[in-house]
């Protein structure tokens, strides 16, 4: 837990001198007292340069600056890229299928949604079996319609086929916004991954 050191906003009229230890103005009067408290109580953070109680440092290290260990793909990570790393880039962090929904690591998910979306499900407009990964450009070509005023699973759960049996609707959970987040999210992980190994490099 790193500790706030508070600062009083210098008054104009007094005369200040520079610490040599933290570099702040502190009053002329009070600068030999303070120099000798903050050599010996603080010490400067060589990764982010606050100041930091010695007593703390090593806590403060920890929880800022420390490398990560992945518990899911077992690699060690800089501190600074933890949240992009587990939100965008570790390939053993959970994504959902864009045609069943369900969860797998991202490194099998471009796999799994290639068969899943070979999947067919049956067009009641066209009385035709349509792939998953050709709905939605089906049902805005065919049948002119979009997720906006197209029936979806959560306005109906189940259809009628020509005997008056129910059957249900297509199952595939997926929708035209959701496939174009998904492409901007892949392609803003491809633009910050490019960034920070050119930096590295």
């Amino acid at each position: 837990m790193a500790v706030a050191v508070a600062v009083a906003a210098p008054d104009p009229a007094v005369t200040t001198s520079t610490c040599a230890h933290c570099n702040r103005e502190i009053p002329s009067s009070n600068i030999a007292l303070h120099s000798a408290h903050c050599a010996r109580n603080l010490q400067k953070c060589e990764h982010c340069g606050d100041m930091v109680p010695r007593k703390h440092m090593d806590e403060h290290y920890d929880e800022n600056h420390a490398p990560v260990n992945c518990s899911r793909c077992k690699q060690t990570v800089e501190h600074e890229l933890w949240d992009l790393h587990k939100r965008m880039q570790c390939p053993q962090r959970m994504l959902a299928c864009q045609y069943c929904e369900f969860e797998l690591p991202a490194v099998d998910i471009f796999e799994h949604q290639d068969v899943c979306g070979n999947r067919t499900e049956y067009c009641q407009s066209c009385k035709k079996y349509i792939r998953l990964r050709e709905w939605i450009g089906h049902e805005l070509l065919l049948h002119g319609k979009t997720n906006d005023n197209a029936e979806s699973s959560s306005d109906r759960s189940m259809l009628e086929n020509e005997d008056g049996a129910e059957e249900r609707e297509p199952a595939h959970g997926f929708n035209h916004k959701q496939l174009l987040l998904t492409v901007a999210i892949a392609g803003l992980a491809v633009v910050i991954g490019s960034i920070l190994l050119h930096k590295k490099d």
